[in-house]
């Protein structure tokens, strides 16, 4: 899925510990078929990973590799992320240390 967000013309590669991320779309209607108002919608903090920088240096130059991978689906901070728009998708580029949590299974 990453690769639709890079065209061979553009690609943007996150530097250090920096994560670029996508937040799932939140569902608009309930299975119920109801419609929910976009005023009621809380912000999504779950996200995909699409791509991750190396990761962080030490003080003694060593680098400490990313806890999470591209695909990982994560648990984002609701503020502090810088938004980024590719094409027509809107991305967020944040730390890696920002992130608060992995999902798993």
């Amino acid at each position: 899925m990453a690769a639709r967000f890079f065209s061979t013309a553009r690609r943007l590669v996150p530097l250090g510990d920096r994560v670029l991320v996508k937040r799932i779309e939140q569902k608009t209607q309930t299975t119920g078929g109801v419609f929910l108002p976009d005023a009621g919608m809380a912000k999504m903090n779950e996200a995909e990973v699409i791509a991750c920088g190396p990761g962080a240096k030490d003080e003694a130059g060593s680098l400490i590799p990313m806890e999470v991978a591209v695909g990982d689906m994560v648990l984002l901070p609701e503020y502090g992320a810088t938004t980024v728009k590719l094409g027509d998708d809107e991305l967020h580029l944040l730390r890696g240390s920002d992130i608060l949590g992995k999902f798993e299974g």
